[in-house]
């Protein structure tokens, strides 16, 4: 690192508070906690919002990688 950030230029991308600020109007997708599983929100482009169920990690995992290889950008809203 090259010293401390220089503040006047505003707070970078990831410090935000709202994520979806830093990819403006990209087709990105929103992990989030549902019941015993979790919900994946995909917003795409000029479509309506897509709701998939995951109740396993792992099916989570392929569903996330297979919406990251299609170009999709991934925010994770609370997946703990």
């Amino acid at each position: 690192m090259s010293g401390p950030r220089d503040l006047r230029r505003g707070s970078k991308p990831f410090e935000r508070a709202n994520p979806t600020e830093a990819i403006g109007s990209k087709s990105h997708f929103l992990i989030e906690r549902w019941g015993v599983g979790w919900a994946i929100n995909v917003h795409r482009r000029g479509q309506a919002v897509q709701t998939i169920m995951c109740k396993t990690e792992g099916e989570l995992n392929r569903e996330r990688r297979r919406l990251s290889d299609e170009g999709l950008i991934g925010i994770n809203g609370g997946a703990r």
